[in-house]
């Protein structure tokens, strides 16, 4: 099961996973914007409600929930800046609020929490971010304001949802494997601290964030209160895999350091001991770590435990462990997959390496399985838990 997504080419290119296609006409496409790129990652179930003649706007509701988002892209002829815009749209809606300025990896945003009342007379309240994004072969750039907004009356039951959405935005290929702008403007800390782990009968220092259990943490209960809404809907299964990709986007930049300096342990007895493949010997070695980690689970909240938590000594069950392998062994080049099975009520990692094993095949890819929770060798799984059609592949960013 690949994952699925739109691209609604017009002014721009915009791609949303998991929802239906919808594939306007070149020929209304307006030269000055027409090679903006965005993607969202927005939770199931929204679909392309209405557009405006101009193609320029963009607004989408959801059956399962009461929360409905926008988007209205300008060319900087029209507001050169992300405040002038701002401003303008807050004097048309009549709206009230708070401004704060975001620093998304060099990027300024500005995020607003809004309040405003529109024709059918009700107070509706949310959140309005912008951004500015770059045209592609261009010095040109385009102002963009996403705005997600509920009945007031429960607007606050919905903010969890509707923060998902503002996190869910990416403008370049390396936003896919690190926080979106509310994360990184909750938690801009670059403090660091030492750690030790043990892997592979070795000694390894290194450093994390020291906001980044707690970083992992907001994201991961945000992402299961949403996870939470769609547990009877049809289209569960999407938002499964779309809560493991948002988990495992936060988690990658948080191992940035610590999976370099595994890797430089780790390489040497890797290559002694299989010069021709050691990353077989390296993920054997991450994977006997990974077993030996304290078994523990939470079902009172998300029953899943951040795994820079995890490397921490923190207790964790099957679905953090193969997320940790996952984002290892795709920091040292190994592509990877999660698996998760609501019939098996388990969760393994899959690597695509030429290895004999237990595999699944996704897109002509075969995925050597690997069980974290029982002490076997990579490659093998439990033969009750065998059968390829009860797994659910999470394509990771």
């Amino acid at each position: 099961m690949t994952r699925k997504f739109f691209k609604i080419i017009l002014i721009f290119t915009l791609t949303i996973f998991g929802s239906t296609n919808f594939i306007f006409s070149q020929d209304k496409v307006r030269p000055t914007l027409q090679n903006i790129q965005l993607t969202l990652d927005v939770p199931e179930g929204f679909l392309l409600t209405d557009a405006s003649q101009e193609n320029d706007s963009f607004f989408f509701e959801n059956k399962l929930m009461p929360v409905k988002f926008a988007l209205k892209f300008y060319g900087q002829d029209k507001y050169s800046t992300q405040e002038q815009l701002l401003n303008d749209i807050t004097k048309q809606l009549g709206a009230s609020g708070d401004v704060e300025e975001v620093e998304w990896y060099g990027r300024k945003c500005l995020l607003m929490s809004i309040n405003f009342v529109l024709p059918d007379q009700k107070l509706y309240s949310g959140w309005a971010m912008t951004f500015t994004c770059d045209l592609l072969n261009s010095t040109d750039k385009a102002n963009v304001i996403l705005l997600t907004y509920a009945d007031s009356q429960i607007s606050r039951d919905c903010d969890q949802y509707m923060l998902s959405i503002l996190d869910s935005v990416f403008l370049l290929p390396e936003d896919f494997r690190r926080p979106g702008p509310i994360t990184t403007f909750a938690f801009n800390s670059t403090k660091t601290e030492k750690i030790k782990l043990n892997i592979g009968n070795k000694e390894i220092e290194t450093t994390v964030n020291c906001q980044a259990i707690e970083r992992s943490k907001f994201v991961i209960e945000r992402e299961y209160a949403v996870l939470k809404i769609y547990a009877n809907a049809q289209n569960w299964k999407e938002a499964w895999q779309r809560y493991y990709r948002q988990i495992f986007r936060e988690s990658y930049e948080a191992f940035d350091q610590v999976a370099s300096d595994v890797y430089c342990a780790l390489l040497p007895d890797a290559q002694k001991a299989n010069f021709l493949t050691p990353q077989i010997e390296m993920i054997q070695m991450v994977l006997d770590y990974a077993q030996d980690m304290k078994y523990e689970r939470d079902r009172a909240s998300a029953d899943f435990t951040a795994p820079i938590a995890a490397i921490q000594g923190a207790g964790c069950d099957c679905d953090s462990r193969s997320m940790l392998m996952c984002v290892l062994l795709e920091h040292f080049g190994i592509r990877c997959k999660l698996f998760i099975s609501r019939e098996y009520s388990h969760a393994v990692f899959g690597a695509a390496v030429n290895h004999a094993g237990a595999a699944i095949k996704v897109d002509n890819n075969n995925f050597v399985l690997g069980e974290t929770t029982a002490k076997v060798d990579f490659g093998l799984i439990a033969q009750d838990q065998s059968d390829t059609d009860k797994w659910i592949p999470v394509d990771l960013p």
